[in-house]
């Protein structure tokens, strides 16, 4: 027999609560992303836009970043309580359900026999009515624990800390000792603060990509300062959570890059390997058809062959890596010990620049280790690839003729010299730019990336209208010969750079002592226009470009010392 005893139903259902508070958490981080986006479009604004109010609306935007966070906080603190009073209304089930069975199971059953002559019948009434009262009083407890719940539940929310408008007014951006120069830097201070904060910023970052390009967008300096005032703990936590990030985000301290890249070479190299053993297992094709594909295969193996063996260099110290994107086409390689230098030297490659040339026979950072090597720890040297290079292989669409990846470099590079301003301000600089290279150094200049000294070597020069930096000492060199004279200085639109490298003004010219071109070919093909003589003239020509970031002293000795004297004049520092 059941009892109509009405048991009360919960307040709310906790499954929908958890719901509930989980869009509120998504909601937080949508929202404090999208007050971070507009501030980062705002701050693009002035170029389209120029008006005397113009000042006063990014003043008013600027003011949104607080509350944007307080208001962030305020839904995460929400979503707390929700899933509290969830957990609560979860617990309070459990009650209900074992009341809801004692309710269905009915009375317990009659003691007495009421068949015999007695009170059996009275006494059998009377513990049925102690049993409902009993669970009556249950009920009203519940009901009353579900009505505790829900108040508390009430309180908590109300307690949420409301926006202090007031206290925007004189807002000026993430705290600093200084004001932060624009509202992009201050939207990835902003995001920077946020994933310092975060358990899993890995996750964030995943979720939104858009935030890395914001932080390295951030000035360099503005992310030392920030990076000066973490705590140890949460330094190290963001840098185990986030390498990438910190890996590649210039203006954090040298050494600390170079040993989060190392960190990350070593994941890679599990990568490789892995990759590595599944071409081995994959079984050789044995039709002749298929010649072109043990072809592809044997190249295949012999690229990752020496990619693991670079990173291999990298993890175990060999070789220092202060920057890898691959997924930009980036890398910067270090050579030396930057706490013992006095000079750095960031050589900068030019055509055909691209990772794979820092894991060949002969990489690309020859220049820059000799000048290591000849400095007595006096210098530290960076081979400098910021992102895609020209490419002769691609001449008609990407080749050095077009002017576009001197821009887009020039902006990266410009980063990277401010970057290590940041982290060492007292190092004398010098950038040595090897044929389009040049290009890349003098955008740089155009974006705040001024070094002490500029070392033009075989270079394209600049794309006009272009100034000389006032603080900048500059040298330029070439052959005689050298390929790029046929076309230095002549350029149009995207095309070409207008400005040649040894009419700047107040440049230094500084003899290569490299060979001039070989007369008998020249007196060959002036009398007999034979292509032979002229190919050989032209090859002469190349090898006389190339051979300005040589580190044999018996090819490009002459370069070699005097960019060693110039590191090494304590008077021009």
């Amino acid at each position: 027999m059941s009892i109509a005893i009405a048991l009360p139903d919960p307040p709310a259902e906790p499954e929908r609560l958890r719901e509930n508070a989980a869009r509120l958490r998504t909601t937080s981080e949508r929202y404090e992303l999208l007050v971070t986006q507009a501030l980062f479009a705002w701050s693009l604004l002035p170029e389209a836009y120029r008006a005397p109010e113009a000042d006063l609306l990014h003043a008013s935007l600027a003011t949104t970043r607080p509350a944007a966070a307080e208001i962030s906080d305020g839904l995460i603190a929400a979503c707390r309580v929700l899933e509290r009073f969830a957990d609560e209304i979860d617990d309070l089930a459990r009650r209900r359900t074992l009341l809801a069975d004692r309710r269905d199971a009915g009375p317990p059953a009659d003691l007495w026999d009421e068949s015999v002559d007695g009170p059996a019948a009275v006494l059998n009434d009377r513990r049925r009515d102690e049993w409902a009262s009993g669970l009556a009083r249950e009920a009203a407890d519940l009901d009353e624990a579900y009505d505790d719940a829900s108040r508390r539940c009430a309180s908590a929310l109300r307690a949420v800390p409301d926006v202090a408008w007031t206290s925007l007014a004189a807002w000026s951006g993430p705290e600093a000792s200084q004001p932060v120069g624009s509202f992009s830097d201050a939207a990835g201070l902003a995001l920077l603060e946020r994933l310092s904060t975060e358990r899993d910023p890995a996750r964030l970052l995943a979720e939104h990509p858009e935030w890395a390009g914001i932080i390295r967008g951030t000035d360099p300096a503005a992310v030392a300062e920030w990076w000066s005032r973490l705590d140890r703990r949460t330094a190290d936590a963001l840098a185990t959570t986030a390498p990438s990030l910190v890996g590649n985000l210039d203006g954090l301290p040298i050494a600390e890059r170079v040993t989060v890249n190392r960190g990350r070479a070593s994941e890679y190299l599990r990568e490789l390997r892995t990759r590595r053993q599944a071409l081995e297992a994959l079984r050789a094709p044995r039709s002749r058809a298929n010649a072109l594909e043990v072809l592809d295969r044997r190249a295949e193996r012999a690229r990752l062959d020496r990619e693991i063996a670079y990173f291999d260099a990298v993890a175990n110290g060999t070789k220092q890596l202060y920057a890898w994107d691959p997924e930009h086409g980036s890398l910067i390689e270090m050579a030396g010990d930057p706490s013992t230098a006095k000079a750095a030297l960031f050589v900068v490659p030019g055509t055909n620049a691209k990772a794979e040339a820092f894991m060949s026979d002969r990489p690309v950072t020859d220049f820059a280790d000799w000048q290591v090597g000849s400095g007595g720890g006096s210098v530290v040297a960076f081979t400098v690839l910021t992102g895609p290079m020209p490419q002769l292989a691609d001449l008609v669409t990407a080749g050095p003729e077009w002017n576009r990846f001197a821009e887009g470099r020039g902006e990266e590079y410009a980063r990277f010299i401010q970057g290590v301003d940041a982290a060492r301000p007292d190092l004398w600089t010098m950038s040595y730019e090897h044929s389009y290279g040049g290009g890349v150094g003098s955008e740089a200049e155009k974006h705040g990336g001024t070094v002490d000294a500029r070392f033009l070597a075989a270079s394209v020069g600049a794309i006009g209208p272009y100034e000389p930096h006032a603080g900048t000492q500059y040298f330029a060199t070439q052959a005689i010969d050298d390929i790029n004279r046929y076309y230095a200085g002549v350029g149009l639109g995207p095309l070409g750079f207008t400005v040649a490298p040894e009419t700047i003004p107040g440049v230094h010219i500084v003899d290569s002592g490299l060979p001039g071109p070989d007369v008998g070919l020249l007196a060959e093909y002036a009398y007999t226009q034979n292509p032979g003589a002229l190919v050989g003239i032209v090859q002469d020509s190349v090898e006389h470009h190339t051979a300005l970031m040589s580190s044999d002293e018996s090819v490009n000795g002459d370069v070699l010392k005097a960019v060693r004297n110039l590191l090494n004049d304590k008077e021009a520092r």
